[in-house]
């Protein structure tokens, strides 16, 4: 288990602000919150969902808690919502030894700048892109929760363009490979053919596969105390 630095704290919002801030009630009280998506979560109306929060260690920060994780559904299942976080979870698997993507990694690098874009890791020779699904979420949501789909974001075209950089690694090392890493019990995911940009997202990926490009998917389980994986499958069969 990755565990957090303390125990989370259990909310509810009462609204998103703006991209940036969520209101929380918490132990009485409302207080201002750090929303780490800038972008959608599903097309979610969020009064009064049920979330997670840390505590910031930051005296300096603007806001003294992080929204970790939401709940939307009957049974109280968490959705961690925190995309940072599912970095630092992928790079504690692999320095553990324990994401089967790369068994027995040596070397682990975060942040390497290629073909003027930021990829997020690269594990020995290879380069690999996290990408944690949150535009679309497969837990459905009580009706009062339910809101009104909105146009295609745009983190999906700025992903488009890691995505292209990623593939141009290939010809170097042989082998790329797209993470997604969802922070609940998933499906299999394959994106949503009905959304141009996703069917432009499976294009590119099926055009890359000859060429060792893989797409593997990691779902966790998010509670008070910290992440645990489920599953790490690879996936790329499912886009030939």
């Amino acid at each position: 288990m990755y565990r957090f630095e303390r125990p989370l704290k259990e909310g509810v919002i009462v609204k998103r602000r703006n991209r940036f801030v969520m209101d929380v009630l918490l132990d009485d009280k409302i207080v201002a919150c750090h929303c780490p998506v800038t972008g959608r979560i599903g097309d979610l109306v969020f009064d009064g969902v049920p979330c997670l929060v840390s505590a910031a260690n930051n005296p300096r920060r603007h806001t003294a808690f992080t929204v970790e994780a939401i709940s939307i559904d009957r049974d109280k299942r968490w959705i961690g919502i925190h995309q940072g976080r599912a970095n630092d979870y992928v790079e504690h698997l692999l320095k553990a030894d324990a994401l089967p993507v790369f068994p027995s990694p040596e070397r682990v690098e975060r942040e390497i700048v290629s073909g003027g874009s930021r990829l997020d890791f690269k594990v020995d020779a290879v380069y690999m892109e996290v990408k944690t699904p949150l535009t679309e979420l497969f837990v459905t949501p009580l009706p009062r929760f339910e809101g009104n789909a909105r146009q295609t974001p745009v983190e999906t075209k700025r992903f488009i363009r890691h995505l292209e950089t990623l593939i141009t690694t290939l010809p170097q090392a042989g082998r790329a490979v797209l993470l997604y890493v969802f922070l609940y019990d998933a499906p299999v995911f394959t994106g949503n053919p009905k959304r141009r940009h996703d069917e432009a997202i499976r294009r590119l990926i099926c055009d890359a596969i000859a060429d060792g490009f893989e797409v593997w998917q990691l779902n966790c389980e998010v509670t008070i105390e910290g992440i645990t994986p489920l599953r790490c499958l690879e996936t790329t069969h499912h886009f030939k």
